[in-house]
């Protein structure tokens, strides 16, 4: 078979399985940067562009000139970003980029409607629900409602809980775009975004203290889950140490498995402020999942905070399948993991376990049905519903991945790796502790959005893998 018959067969998949997200899910203001819109902030405040705007270690975003520095730094190099804004700067945002759409924002939120849309039987828990967020949500979706003893799965509508919404200003650039800071010419080597969020403590990462009991039922009654937001590290009144936050997690973690130990979990990264911390709160928390998804940018920062300097170096010096492989192995092997996800753009690279539930071959399939979700996400934006995926099945799969998966045969068999004669015709390499699969990936140009897209392949891969495996709920 080609690559062609495999994406076929990929885009027929059915997510049938039940899929639970949480914890993080907000209203994303989306922003698109425009040279125009930075010209007239330059020639509002030329005093700005006099000196770099630092920031005291763990502050928010809080002025015009930090906004501006950052700004100018993520244009330069095509990188993403995150942080915390002070709520007040929103109205100074929307004063000076008049473009902005408001969607659905954060892993949860985001992974939900996606799954609603694929069919699968989608459940969500957020901390805070406001009116509005509940709003941008698939109506199909369910959230958790506690009656005295008694928990009921209600119409997300239905959950409203709080008046307060978390507000991410989500900073949206094209490739090849030329901006003006004063007498700095910056020109984009990459479409990305930068992320702002406002912060409230009640948004909380984490279940609340109510919903413990009822873990072990909410586990019960799913087949795979989604979280994301241990980043937060800390949940005011509650776990104010990065100790008492991971003893929190991992309490909760183990409830949520303790009446069904069948249920795939999937951690997905987002960076800390404190690598250091980071370093004690993924090696804490990480090994506790079934799987993690990391992108190309955020494996260079992990594997530097763990220790992992030289793999780290050798992606940032020549970013290519091998180091990448190489990079995303110390991970593996860091965390004891089940399964890691490492999407690049233009191809993906997972790495399973021996033995592993699930088939090399099916989890080549669940990937390419993420691609090509992914692709209608990026062509159209927002939740891509199911019958729209089978019109990427005459999409090409992009050459850059076709390439790096030549390339990644080459440099793997004169390093001594298992490469068979037909690797570059499966993208799989089967060693001895583990298999490597490498498949190659769409890649839509001037993508509609790039908010999401990680979080929509590692949900889509993941949920279509959970459902080829088991055959669909119990």
């Amino acid at each position: 078979m080609t690559w062609l018959d495999y994406l076929q067969e990929a885009v027929s998949t059915e997510i049938n399985c039940r899929v639970f997200s949480a914890f993080n899910a907000n209203v994303d203001m989306v922003i698109t940067v425009r040279p125009e819109d930075v010209a007239k902030i330059c020639a509002a405040y030329p005093e700005l562009l006099q000196t770099k705007h630092g920031r005291t270690p763990g502050s928010p975003v809080a002025t015009p000139g930090q906004f501006l520095t950052i700004l100018e730094e993520c244009l330069a190099a095509g990188k993403s970003y995150y942080d915390v804004v002070q709520a007040e700067l929103g109205e100074w945002f929307l004063e000076y980029f008049e473009e902005h759409t408001e969607a659905m924002g954060g892993q949860a939120g985001i992974i939900a409607n996606q799954m609603a849309a694929l069919g699968a039987q989608a459940y969500v828990y957020n901390p805070v629900l406001s009116k509005l967020q509940a709003e941008m949500y698939d109506s199909r979706v369910k959230f958790p409602v506690i009656a005295g003893d008694t928990l009921r799965w209600v119409p997300i509508r239905d959950g409203v809980n709080s008046d307060w919404t978390k507000i991410n200003y989500i900073f949206e650039y094209p490739k090849d775009t030329t901006y003006v800071f004063g007498e700095r010419v910056v020109t984009t080597v990459r479409a990305n975004r930068i992320i702002l969020g406002t912060r409230n403590p009640l948004a909380a990462m984490g279940f609340a203290e109510e919903m413990e009991p009822f873990l072990p039922e909410v586990g019960a009654a799913m087949d795979c889950g989604f979280m994301a937001g241990y980043h937060h590290a800390r949940i005011e009144g509650r776990a104010d140490t990065l100790a008492e936050f991971i003893d929190l997690s991992l309490r909760q973690h183990k409830l949520l498995k303790s009446a069904n130990p069948a249920l795939k979990l999937h951690c997905e990264y987002l960076p800390m402020h404190n690598p250091e911390q980071e370093a004690v709160l993924l090696r804490s928390l990480v090994p506790r999942f079934d799987s993690y998804g990391i992108n190309e940018a955020e494996i260079m920062r992990v594997l530097d905070c763990l220790g992992f300097e030289n793999e780290a170096r050798e992606i940032a010096r020549a970013e290519r399948s091998f180091s990448l492989y190489q990079g995303a192995l110390a991970l593996w092997r860091e965390f004891r993991l089940p399964r890691l996800h490492l999407h690049n753009l233009g191809y993906y690279l997972v790495i399973i376990a021996k033995p592993y539930p699930v088939s090399p071959e099916k989890v080549r399939q669940a990937c390419l049905f993420a691609s090509a979700v992914n692709a209608v996400k990026a062509k159209r934006g927002g939740a891509v519903p199911r019958e729209a995926v089978a019109e990427m099945a005459g999409f090409p799969l992009s050459d850059v991945g076709l390439s790096q998966l030549e390339a990644f045969a080459e440099e793997a068999r004169q390093a001594g790796y298992p490469i068979t004669s037909d690797f570059t015709a499966t993208g799989i390499m089967e060693c001895e502790d583990h298999t490597c699969i490498i498949v190659p990936a769409h890649v839509v140009p001037n993508p509609v959005s790039t908010v999401g897209m990680g979080d929509t392949i590692s949900s889509s891969a993941f949920a279509a893998e959970v459902s080829l495996g088991t055959g669909g709920p119990r």
